[in-house]
């Protein structure tokens, strides 16, 4: 029998006939679909339905069987509300071990679309697909994706290869099969058919922000963050309900540009069908942000046609993949077109099978051969899967680790002390019943590391495999106060609790899964809530918390204290905090027990006589013990002066020196003010290069922006200022500077972090380092500009590759990336501390700039590939990408905002005050964006141009009310700026300020007499942004000035209408308030009450129809407000126009009332209440 006679005979055939039922063995097709949805449309695809085979009790799945043709097909779905790649991969494995002769596979549903080549309704097929989210970082420090989805079998390559030719030559068939099942089984039809409710709206999109953006259908990708507000609309809402679209073109890269143009695409009739072949990303995020959808693209090359979730988990499964678009996945996202998408995705499914020939089909291996990673324990699989999702999660709840601090604390204790504690009657009471202990004591008595202490004997007297007991701890630290608030210690706690569990708690997955789509963060009360949950889980739990009082108050500390006690009271769970004596904290602690730590003698003498045996010096072997005896009597319970003192000693040559120094060490409370003086003073004065190598270490490690790794301070102090390279030779041993720092400085081993011995260090030398250290910021800044400007760098940017100009030769690039050796890695190992450090070295010396620091910004190489390397750094893209590659000495002084430097660069001949950027900003446009006041008064008096304009036809008058600064504004408003001035889209300031709502802007430029009706390009006045983005107080501002209400823009919208559409309530109400019209209609034939019903907004509704908004009123559709809710089936909205008594016999252009619309559309409970 022939495929077509199957067919043929196959479509006869009623769906409720059963067949004998056929072995495991003879299925070779597997279909997989995400959702149930899904899953109708591809059993409505089958031509027979076979009878349900027994499986195996380790498979989770449900299977629907049946044939397409020749073709045994199995049809499974994921489990319920779950989705993405890891459980597309355990029911793909699952269908291999219970049906073993599976030899091509199919994953069929929906999917996001990629403007501007894809419409909804359309269909892609996959013939590649990329897990977007997965990969690694390469050495040059790029992210390298690295999954892609094995080679469907030849059988499958084939037919799709032939189904393309077929399409091109005598298009889809797509709508043919649909036809034939609204026929079969026509309860589908309502949900599953084409319907004209489908509409089909691109929304554009800018910084994420912006919801509700109704547009003429444009979707642009790629655009300035002020590039996007002139794509309204202009065919607003016609197109839309016709399902016509309105795209960009795929290479738009600036709105401005008027060589730019919207292309309009042919229209469609309704129904019609397209599919596409190309590249699906997959990965495990739902998509719902245009820019991110469109980073996807553009980081793979562009050729993205669509998104989706579930495929990527088929990665090692030679599966093709088609996908129904149903949706842009962006802001928009919603589900009226799934049912529809996921139809014409069967269908094709089904049409391509068409071209699969079951001789072909044979000749395959089966799938389940080819993996090697399908076992027959489908567990293993499940948990290789899980395990990497868990890390997922758990690192998405907070990346911070306190294990290897744990690890580097308890690695630097001496061994054999602290042994006090665990005898106590404190510790042995709290180990035994659920207590709170508080452990407070003074600076350097050895509180942190008695810390690690406990929490090595807690971990081995309750090993992970132990999983009733749960521990958790988090080492508080001044230097890390930016990852130490409330939010962070609390998820931290869970975080630790989760990981510890043999399964990840479910509480976390949904937390996960919740925030995962919206990319959003778990509110505080989310993390309580889950925190309490796994809490719960066990049977104790241990947490201790060192060091609370370096935990600011601004950080949440007696919130996070309270919330320790609350788990105390609540749950079985015990705590242990240490402390400085701080009065706030031992008044919190007063009710529970308290345990004061010190340095104990015993332990003292320990590590004192560990170092006298560590050392090679006879001197001290031969005085032990009067040593140690003299400096445990001077210590007093502080075991940081211990360390102190004996460094103090160490390296004294006779024994009347010792005698000296032992019988002058400070005691008291300010012991450590007088050790950290005496250390330091010994090291001032000598001039030999050792102490000048410690000097320098201790001024790095003091003052820099943020903590040095050993590598990074090595070279920092190899750097000869001045030089154009780094001479190796030059290093200093790591070891040798912290000897030489005469127990200052130790290194932690897991973060590789050079760091002051104890808190007590680094509070005494920020209060003194003026006096210590006065040249520090200025010699810091001169070591960073020497490396910044070493001959390596100027022609190069050394970890970023900076993108070639498009007419440059490959092969020339090639040659350029081979001449980047290793030999240069070691020289690169500063430049980023240097790159982005410098400025604040510079700006907290009093000096500013020096020669070195004005030939840097002299220098044309090296300002061009500092600049080029600053503009990839997170945190300084902003403002466009800044700064671009065309940029002077004089841009980049302005933009960090150094007048000094300014000042200078200013004074030679050949400086260009107009020298534009890139984007064609000069550096007083900089100087306005940032909001650097001083730097535009010099530019200013040196005749900077007030007017001229960049890229984007702003000013800088322009660009410092976009960026909010009111000083600025007026600043350049006193100074003769034109306030009426334009930029490419007509926009003025007010106009500006009005739309994004900054009040003193505002008002400024409306007493200085700014045109209040100025209009933009499109005929909008300040008025229609201010109330496009709902900003009231920027609304009474413009009303009180005289500003029009009934002022229509070229669509012929007015502010209420406005104000409709994007659905802001209070702004609508304002505005009737002042007499609004709200019966204005647009080019559309729409009011403010057909913009009301289009949210579903039944209390504006309410409100509108109150206030007098007409009830009949007819769009260009000649459609009433009840013949929309009828044809929507929002009975909700129904009953209220029908108890506001809106006219039940009005009909539409097909002469259909709405009870006939609703029952067309088979809403039933709308038909009922229209009929009562």
């Amino acid at each position: 029998m022939t495929i077509q006679q199957t067919k043929s005979r196959s479509r006869s055939l009623s769906r409720a006939q059963t067949w004998t039922p056929k072995s495991h063995q003879e299925y070779t097709l597997g279909w997989i679909c995400a959702l149930p949805k899904e899953q109708t449309a591809a059993k409505a695809m089958l031509d027979q339905i076979h009878p349900d085979l027994p499986k195996p009790a380790n498979d989770d799945n449900t299977y629907s069987l049946g044939s397409i043709g020749e073709h045994n097909v199995v049809i499974a779905c994921l489990p319920k509300d779950t989705v993405g790649t890891n459980e597309a991969a355990i029911v793909a494995a699952q269908m291999l071990n219970t049906f073993p002769s599976i030899k091509i596979g199919l994953m069929v549903g929906i999917g996001g679309g990629v403007p501007p080549n894809i419409r909804l309704g359309d269909v892609v097929v996959g013939v590649q697909v990329i897990q977007w989210d997965f990969g690694k970082a390469a050495v040059d420090g790029r992210f390298e994706r690295t999954s892609a989805i094995q080679r469907p079998p030849r059988a499958l390559r084939t037919a799709v290869s032939r189904l393309e030719t077929e399409h091109d030559l005598h298009g889809v068939k797509i709508p043919r099969y649909l036809k034939e099942i609204r026929k079969r089984l026509p309860n589908l039809a309502p949900k599953f058919g084409w319907s004209e409710a489908l509409t089909d709206p691109l929304f554009g999109s800018s910084d994420g922000t912006i919801d509700r953006y109704q547009s003429q259908g444009v979707e642009v990708t790629n655009t300035s963050a002020i590039g996007w507000l002139n794509l309204m609309p202009k065919y607003t809402w016609i197109d839309y309900l016709k399902g016509f679209q309105t795209l960009s073109l795929s290479n738009w890269t600036n709105p401005v540009n008027t060589n730019n143009k919207y292309l309009t695409t042919i229209p469609r009739n309704p129904g019609d069908v397209k599919v596409h072949y190309g590249l699906i990303a997959s990965g495990n995020q739902v998509i719902k942000d245009a820019k991110l959808r469109d980073n996807i693209n553009q980081s793979l090359g562009g050729k993205v046609l669509c998104v989706e979730m579930e495929a990527a988990g088929l990665m090692s499964f030679p599966y093709i993949v088609i996908r129904g678009i149903c949706d842009y996945a962006d802001s928009r996202k919603n589900d009226d077109w799934q049912e529809y998408a996921a139809m014409v995705a069967g269908a094709c499914a089904k049409e391509l099978l068409e071209y699969v020939q079951p001789s072909e089909v044979d000749k395959e291996r089966p799938i389940r051969d080819i993996l090697s990673q399908v076992h027959d324990d489908i567990g293993a699989v499940r948990a290789i899967l899980n395990k990497k999702e868990n890390i997922e999660i758990l690192n998405w709840l907070t990346p911070i680790d306190y294990g290897p601090q744990q690890g580097d604390i308890f690695r630097s204790r001496q061994s054999g002390t602290g042994q006090w504690l665990f005898e106590s009657i404190e510790y042995k009471s709290w180990l035994k019943s659920k207590q709170v202990l508080f452990c407070p004591g003074i600076p350097g008595a050895g509180k942190t590391v008695l810390t690690s202490i406990v929490i090595d004997d807690l971990i081995t007297r309750f090993p992970s495999t132990s999983s009733s007991i749960g521990i958790a701890y988090i080492y508080c630290s001044f230097k890390r106060n930016h990852e130490q608030k409330l939010d962070d210690l609390l998820a931290s706690l869970l975080k630790q609790l989760s990981q510890n569990k043999t399964s990840l708690p479910q509480t976390i997955k949904e937390l996960y899964q919740r925030h995962l789509g919206n990319r959003t963060r778990p509110s505080r009360e989310d993390v309580i809530e889950a925190l309490r949950s796994v809490i719960d889980s066990y049977s104790r739990v241990f947490i201790i918390i060192d060091a609370l009082d370096e935990l600011p108050e601004s950080n949440g500390r007696a919130a996070f204290i309270s919330e320790l006690f609350y788990l105390h009271d609540n749950y079985n769970t015990n705590i242990l905090a240490t402390s400085r004596f701080i009065p706030q904290l031992t008044e919190k602690f007063q009710s529970y027990t308290t345990f004061e730590i010190h340095a104990h003698d015993e332990d003292v003498r320990k590590y004192l006589d560990n170092q006298i045996s560590q050392s090679e010096k006879k001197l001290l072997q031969n005085h032990r013990e009067y040593i140690i005896t003299e400096i445990t009597k001077a210590v007093r319970g502080m075991f940081l002066l211990a360390k102190l003192h004996f460094e103090s000693i160490r390296y004294k040559t006779t024994l009347k020196r010792i005698k000296t120094a032992l019988e002058t060490l400070p005691i008291g409370e300010t012991a450590y003010a007088s050790a950290y003086e005496t250390t330091l003073g010994r090291i001032k004065t000598n001039d030999s290069d050792p102490e000048k190598i410690a000097n320098q270490a201790l001024w790095w490690i003091v003052c820099a922006k943020r903590p040095l790794t050993t590598s990074e301070l090595q070279h920092a102090l190899a750097v000869e200022i001045g030089e154009p390279s780094l001479d190796e030779e030059n290093l200093p041993e790591i070891q040798d500077i912290i000897s030489l720092c005469a127990g200052l400085v130790t290194v932690d081993e897991e973060s590789d972090i050079v760091r002051l011995v104890h808190y007590t260090a680094q509070e005494y030398l920020e209060r003194t380092w003026e006096k210590w250290f006065p040249n520090a910021h200025v010699d810091i800044t001169e070591r960073c500009i020497t490396y910044l400007s070493y001959d390596i760098f100027k022609t190069r940017i050394p970890e970023e590759e900076e993108e070639e100009e498009e007419e440059e030769d490959q092969e020339e690039e090639e040659k350029e990336d081979s001449s980047m050796t290793s030999p240069d890695l070691g020289s690169r190992i500063l430049y980023d501390y240097a790159l982005q450090n410098w400025v604040y070295h510079a700006t907290t010396s009093s000096i500013e700039i020096t020669p070195l620091v004005l030939d840097f910004l002299k220098s044309e190489a090296g300002v061009s590939a500092y600049s080029q390397t600053l503009s990839t750094l997170q945190g300084y893209i902003d403002y466009g990408q800044w700064p671009p590659k065309r940029v002077t000495g004089v841009h980049l002084a302005t933009y960090f905002g150094l007048p000094k430097s300014v000042e200078e660069l200013l004074k030679t001949n050949n400086t260009d005050l107009e020298a534009q950027d890139d984007n064609g900003r000069t550096p007083l446009a900089l100087a306005a964006w940032w909001g650097h006041n001083e730097v535009i008064d010099l530019l200013l008096d040196k005749g900077a141009n007030l007017e001229t304009k960049d890229d984007d036809d702003q000013t800088p008058l322009l660009q410092s009310v976009i960026q909010g600064s009111d000083e600025v504004v007026k600043l350049l408003l006193g100074r003769g700026a034109d306030m009426e001035c334009k930029d490419g889209f007509g926009r003025t300031p007010l106009l500006w300020a009005a739309w994004r709502g900054y009040e003193k802007i505002t008002r400024l430029l409306l007493e200085e007499g700014a045109d209040v009706e100025a209009q933009d390009n499109d005929g909008r006045t300040p008025l229609s942004w201010a109330v496009w983005w709902g900003n009231e107080k920027a609304i009474n501002l413009l009303l009180q000035c005289g500003a029009y209400l009934e002022i229509k823009d070229y669509d012929g919208q007015t502010p209420l209408l406005w104000a409709a559409m994007k659905g802001h309530d209070r702004t609508i109400k304002l505005l009737l308030e002042c007499g609004a019209d709200l019966n204005a209609k647009d080019e559309s034939g729409r009011t403010s009450l057909s913009w009301a019903l289009w949210w579903e907004d039944e209390k504006m509704i309410e409100l509108l129809i109150d206030k007098g908004a007409d009830m009949e009123v007819r769009d260009k559709f000649n459609q009433t407000p009840l013949l929309w809710a009828a044809m929507k089936g929002h009975s909700g909205i129904a009953k209220l126009l029908l108890d506001k008594g809106a006219d039940l016999e009005a009909k539409d252009n097909d002469n259909r009332t709405p009870s006939a619309l609703a029952r067309h559309w088979g809403h039933e409970d709308v038909v009922k209440l229209l009929m009562v």
